[in-house]
């Protein structure tokens, strides 16, 4: 990689620099106490359940690498804000995924919300997903976008790159 010059140098700090107080603003983690998520009766092996689940929705639906980190990064600032059940936990976790989508991908790849619930096997109604993503926008004030750890990649690999070393 070439050593880029100095106005390359303070657009990558800027970029970055953006990036992270964007993040330091929006970034909630959940806070696992006597293990379960504070205040509800979600376990860290449940999320973990749930975040695999979620990856291969993704796969499922065709979704870009993105979509997935952005839903994980979602639904973590959902259950870091709000007090939710574990048998709304997978709901959530799919909407998450479906709003992230809203954000990254093309409108071609998303389809209808039906369409992904039938697609995916899962349980809840067309309403439910609609009543969850109407919560999930009010209780994150409808910012929806926090930095991910791919977004990082991206703006360190967009740096030029010297092939003639």
């Amino acid at each position: 990689m070439k050593n880029p010059g100095p106005a390359e140098n303070e657009r990558l700090v800027a970029l970055l620099e953006d990036a992270l107080v964007r993040e330091l603003r929006l970034w909630k983690v959940p806070v696992f106490k006597d293990g379960h998520i504070q205040g509800t009766d979600i376990t860290p092996f449940q999320v973990h359940d749930v975040i695999l689940w979620l990856g291969d929705m993704g796969k499922l639906f065709n979704f870009c690498q993105e979509t997935f980190a952005l839903g994980v990064c979602v639904l973590n600032r959902l259950l870091a804000t709000v007090k939710a059940q574990p048998k709304y936990l997978k709901c959530i976790a799919f909407t998450s995924l479906i709003l992230s989508a809203k954000i990254n991908e093309e409108d071609e790849v998303i389809g209808s919300v039906k369409d992904l619930v039938v697609q995916s096997g899962c349980n809840f109604s067309t309403a439910e997903i609609l009543r969850m993503e109407r919560i999930m926008l009010d209780k994150l004030h409808w910012d929806l976008y926090t930095a991910t750890p791919i977004d990082f990649v991206y703006i360190v690999s967009r740096q030029p790159v010297d092939m003639s070393l």
